[in-house]
């Protein structure tokens, strides 16, 4: 795969900026690399679920946000990527300080993208897979928002 310009990685970080729902969760976006993303956020009760665990949704979106970002990272300036379905499986519960989401694109294409986010719990200092995700991202020319 190849290298993100410092410009493209700017555009990464001011689009993620601009997203409400990352700054309600108050997720930071971690690492950002051709091909790859990873977003984490940390534990709060306002994305909780009855038995205080990250609520499923919260996990869902984090995951759907990585990959997406993934996807963005290759395509061209004058394209955007919407998702275009996601399947996920929830391996364990996300019981912990801090979720993390790692978004990789497993094949790319020109009009649909296929990524596959991995999403981990953090407790105490270790990280447990708790769930996966595969996820079909469609390019499409640039929306006018970047």
């Amino acid at each position: 795969m190849g290298n993100l310009s410092v410009e493209r990685k700017r555009e990464i970080e001011s689009s993620f900026a601009k997203q409400g729902l990352m700054g309600s969760f108050q997720a930071c976006l971690d690492k950002i690399e051709f091909g790859k993303m990873e977003i984490s956020m940390p534990y709060s009760n306002s994305i909780s679920q009855q038995h205080k665990f990250f609520h499923g949704g919260a996990v869902g979106a984090l995951a759907d946000t990585a990959c997406g970002y993934a996807a963005i990272s290759i395509i061209g300036n004058d394209e955007a990527a919407l998702t275009a379905e996601y399947k996920i499986n929830f391996l364990a519960p996300a019981d912990g300080d801090r979720l993390i989401a790692v978004g990789s694109v497993l094949k790319p294409g020109r009009t649909l993208i296929v990524c596959q986010g991995e999403v981990f719990i953090e407790k105490e200092g270790k990280r447990k897979l708790c769930a996966l995700m595969l996820m079909t991202m469609c390019v499409v020319k640039n929306l006018g928002h970047k």
